[in-house]
Formats: C-alpha cells, structure tokens, sequence
C-alpha cells in the first residue's frame, strides 16, 4: 500500500455488504469493553482516529476498506499506528472503515449537490434540486414507511426548503425553511394539502425575496 490504497484483489459486492455490516457493529463490540479503562479508551480512540485518517490519505474506497478488513497489519506498518496494548486490531481497523465510509457519503453528497448546482445555472433557473423529486406534490412516504425529503436550494438568496414525510410521526408532513446566514423556520402538519400548500407559500415569498 503506496499513496493510495493497494488495488489488487478486492472482495466483490457481497463480500463488500458483509464488510460493511461488520464495521457497522464494530463500535457495539469495541467500546463498552474500553468504558472501565479511560486511559486505554482514549488511546483507542486517538489510534481510531489516525487509523481513520490514513484512510482518508490514501482515498480508499468501499472495496479497499472491505479488503482491510482482513489485512490491516501492512496499512499499520507503513503508517507507524501504534495500538493500545490489549484492543482488538480488527475491531479498531473495522471502527476506523466505519468513519472513512461516513466520509465517503459525505464527500458524495457534496459532489451530487454541486452537480444539481450546476445543472441549475446551467439550464438558467432560479431553483437547484439538491435531494428529492423536482416537485414537492410528487414527494410520498419513504421506503418501508421511513422518513422521506427534499430539499430545494434558491439559487440567488441561498435559502433552502427542506419539504419531509415521516409516517409514523403525528404529524408527518413537515416544512423547514433554512435562510443562508439567517434563522431557519419549520413547522409540522397534519394535513397534506395543508402542508403542500404551507410548501407553496413559502417557495413564492423566497422567490419574491
């Protein structure tokens, strides 16, 4: 492993899946064991963090992290990480994965914002679609019944409207209005047309300015 992750043989995608379920439990596992210890705990933590952002240095991706997961050892060498006496590498290395792969998602995100961003300025209009169906009439309830969202950037005031169902809420229909360098405003409704229409009227005032 050089500057970047090794990309040699990887594990395909359910061999990914199962990786990722393994580092998704890891801090289950590894901490309530460290919690009577402070002293090891926060080394564990502190080589957590570094084993995290090696990780980042060497922009590894899904398939390099599930690979890791099975052969740490050369990563830990060639970055000189020390482990607390007693801690689970794998443990340690699979917490670690969890954080690059919140980074991952994170850095996505971002680049599907710029994108929509782009596309936006690009086709001339005043309104971005950062998450979400172009309209708030066709947002419906998420899948399996989970929270589902959109979230519409006014391109020339910076303010977002955040539009969201949770089904299992009293009142699941709820609207954020998130100025850029101002207070956010939100309310719940009960009522869907109630809220389409509290979406609406918020969208006209950011557009009137």
């Amino acid at each position: 492993m050089n500057a970047q992750m090794s990309t040699g043989s990887h594990p395909d995608a359910a061999g990914v899946a199962a990786a990722r379920a393994r580092w998704r439990s890891a801090g289950e596992s590894l901490f309530p064991t460290l919690v009577a210890d402070p002293s090891t705990y926060a080394e564990a933590v502190e080589a957590i963090g570094a084993i995290a952002a090696a990780l980042g240095r060497r922009r590894a991706g899904l398939a390099e992290l599930a690979a890791l997961l099975d052969d740490p050892e050369p990563l830990l060498a060639e970055e000189q990480l020390r482990v607390p006496p007693g801690v689970p590498v794998p443990l340690l290395v699979a917490v670690a994965c969890g954080m690059r792969e919140r980074q991952l998602i994170s850095e996505g995100v971002c680049r599907e914002r710029a994108a929509a961003v782009a596309r936006a300025r690009a086709a001339g209009a005043d309104w971005a679609v950062l998450q979400g169906p172009d309209r708030v009439e066709d947002l419906t309830g998420g899948e399996f019944g989970g929270p589902a969202g959109c979230l519409h950037l006014h391109l020339p005031s910076g303010t977002e409207l955040r539009a969201t169902i949770d089904v299992w809420s009293g009142e699941p229909f709820r609207l954020d209005v998130l100025p850029s360098g101002g207070t956010p405003t939100g309310r719940s409704f009960a009522d869907r047309e109630t809220w389409l229409e509290g979406c609406r009227a918020a969208r006209a005032a950011v557009d009137e300015g």
